[in-house]
């Protein structure tokens, strides 16, 4: 298993794969929080290390980051996908769904 650090790092990664459009702040937020994998501070420090190594793009819109998936990003992932549990997949995908028929809902 991968060192914590690491993995926050894999299930944004991953949830960026899986996301229908870019996430926001909030939503990843939302999901690492919920879940009570790390905290808040961890968190903006993991996005922060996933964006200076171009492995997220990160666009801001009227105060809020958005997060895509880079090319480097999806090849890293590709490497350590299999360093995240299947619950945890199993979890992202169904908040990914989640969250395209809230969309799609609004």
């Amino acid at each position: 298993m991968a060192e914590p650090f690491t993995t926050y790092k894999l299930i944004v990664l991953y949830m960026a794969k899986h996301a229908k459009e870019t996430l926001t702040n909030s939503q990843i937020s939302e999901f690492i929080l919920d879940r009570e994998y790390t905290d808040y501070f961890q968190l903006q420090k993991v996005l922060s290390e996933l964006t200076e190594t171009e492995l997220l793009r990160k666009r801001t819109i009227s105060n809020s980051s958005y997060y895509e998936l880079t090319e480097e990003g999806t090849k890293t992932l590709s490497y350590f996908e299999k360093e995240l549990s299947g619950e945890i997949k199993n979890e992202i995908k169904e908040y990914s769904d989640t969250i395209t028929l809230m969309t799609a809902l609004t």
